[in-house]
């Protein structure tokens, strides 16, 4: 038979939903009123469990002081829990149920209190459906509040308006009206300081720089995001491939219209950063770099490769691809007998190990190359030329539509589940492709468009991983051929470039 002079080992449970203030101070005030209930009742706490900005119905999110308080009472750490209201504890059914069982254990006397609607009594029949009762009225609360959260949040994409939460987004300010963390967000205007970051990174991005190098020279200059932290690849990628910056509404990465700010980049380079770093393919990333080798030292790395495995002729094309052999991988590697740097053909990879080429003298050679190629191609253009991204754009479009078909299918469930998903694999390998080809076209387009005599002039101030950019924007690959006689004096006619 249970006493009431018992002195019990309590822990205190004390959750809130929403910190908005993030000071923690709600779960302050239930502490403290369920401290001084503690005290009323002549109970010792030994435990506070704490999950602080954690709703309870949320059930994607683990709630850690919950599940320790659980497990302290099943090894009888604690004999009583003290709540600020039994919605604190519990706002599931399954929750509650999971209670129940716990506290059905012959071993276990566990009193369960709250300050603000007394005893939790789980013992009879009636004292549990009373609990079912009230739980499934807190749940049935919870999804209608969900619910009106949704349709406003539908309203507000529908209108392309803004979010009254979140972080300010990089590149605009906000205004509101009123102070404190639930003040109204009343519009949005460029931050024409970190706009101008956005457009230069979005320029470079479609040149062809790697995020990577964009990340380092950001964080390299001191540049913060809008929440005053460094700037990771995962930031950069979302900030440029982002709607937002373009004036556009997104919701859940898909683009829904225009929106209420103003845009700090077009459209059309919207359009094409998506596609580009939509692009995730193997093919891609060896011909754009790598995300763990982009601080590379010299603006040709990665595009070079020797022609050991077949014989060649100096000023003929080189037959590798026509026998169905692969070029080999040159890479960098200091000389022993003097100070000037190297490409070596990669032995490890199954090369020679032995062709090399000086890289002052290539890069030279290639600079050279590089101009007269812009010259030749800037001479050519036809004003009325079509654009091959058009068509490419039109095919996306049809292929996204396609897949959005197959998902409504997939969800109404008229067709089989197999043949839907079969159908859907094969859409997204399309669109995957075409993001590619896209991708690829926008890069070399972004870097033909560009004065021959201003790139020139700007060269050298060119970061290395600009000027990668450059080369691999135009570039397949690099060949070198055998050196010739006199092995002292370099021949410019050993590299064959393929352009793109």
């Amino acid at each position: 038979m249970k006493t009431t002079a018992r002195v019990r080992r309590v822990g205190i449970y004390v959750r809130i939903s929403d910190d908005r203030e993030g000071a923690g101070l709600g779960v302050k005030r239930q502490e403290g009123d369920c401290r001084l209930l503690a005290a009323s009742l002549g109970w010792t706490v030994v435990e506070l469990y704490d999950d602080n900005d954690m709703s309870a119905s949320n059930r994607r999110k683990k709630r850690k002081g919950y599940h320790r308080m659980m497990a302290d009472i099943e090894s009888g750490h604690i004999d009583a829990v003290i709540a600020w209201h039994p919605d604190r504890l519990y706002r599931q059914p399954r929750e509650l149920e999971d209670l129940m069982d716990l506290l059905d254990s012959p071993d276990l006397d566990v009193e369960l209190r709250t300050v603000t609607a007394g005893a939790i009594k789980l013992t009879t029949s009636d004292e549990r459906m009373l609990a079912r009762i009230q739980v499934a009225i807190a749940k049935r609360e919870v999804e209608h509040k969900s619910e009106r959260i949704r349709r406003k949040i539908q309203e507000l994409v529908e209108a392309g308006a803004i979010h009254n939460s979140g972080h300010r987004a990089f590149g605009y300010d906000r205004h509101f009206d009123g102070t404190g963390p639930r003040r109204k967000i009343t519009g949005e205007s460029v931050n024409e300081q970190e706009a101008a970051y956005i457009r230069d990174w979005a320029d470079r991005a479609l040149e062809g720089e790697t995020l990577y190098s964009l990340v380092i020279e950001a964080n390299d200059n001191g540049v913060l995001t809008s929440t005053g932290g460094p700037w990771s690849y995962q930031g950069m990628r979302a900030l440029l491939r982002s709607g937002r910056i373009a004036g556009l509404k997104e919701h859940k990465g898909e683009i829904k219209g225009k929106a209420v700010w103003p845009a700090i980049i077009s459209a059309e380079k919207h359009t094409a950063l998506r596609a580009l770093l939509n692009t995730k393919t193997e093919e891609y990333r060896a011909k754009h770099g790598d995300r763990k080798t982009t601080a590379r030292k010299y603006p040709l790395s990665g595009l070079l490769r020797c022609t050991c495995k077949v014989p060649h002729v100096i000023g003929e094309q080189c037959s590798c691809k026509e026998q169905g052999r692969q070029h080999h991988k040159m890479k960098t590697s200091p000389r022993s007998d003097r100070p000037i740097g190297v490409y070596t053909c990669a032995k490890d990879g199954g090369g020679c190990g032995a062709r090399t080429i000086q890289i002052p003298d290539l890069e030279r050679a290639m600079e050279r190359l590089l101009f007269a190629q812009l010259e030749e191609v800037e001479a050519e253009v036809v004003e009325d030329a079509e654009d091959p991204r058009t068509a490419l754009e039109e095919k996306l479009g049809k292929l996204e539509r396609r897949k959005a078909e197959l998902e409504e299918e997939l969800d109404e469930g008229d067709r089989p589940v197999r043949e839907i998903t079969d159908a859907l694999t094969r859409v997204k390998g399309r669109i995957s492709t075409v993001q590619r080809e896209l991708a690829e076209q926008s890069v070399k387009a972004n870097v033909l468009d560009v004065d021959v005599e201003d790139l020139r002039e700007a060269w050298e101030n060119y970061p290395v991983a600009r000027k990668q950019a450059v080369y691999r924007g135009l570039i397949e690959e690099i060949l070198i051929h055998p050196a010739t006689r006199p092995f002292n004096v370099f021949n410019p006619k050993r590299i064959e470039v393929r352009w793109k």
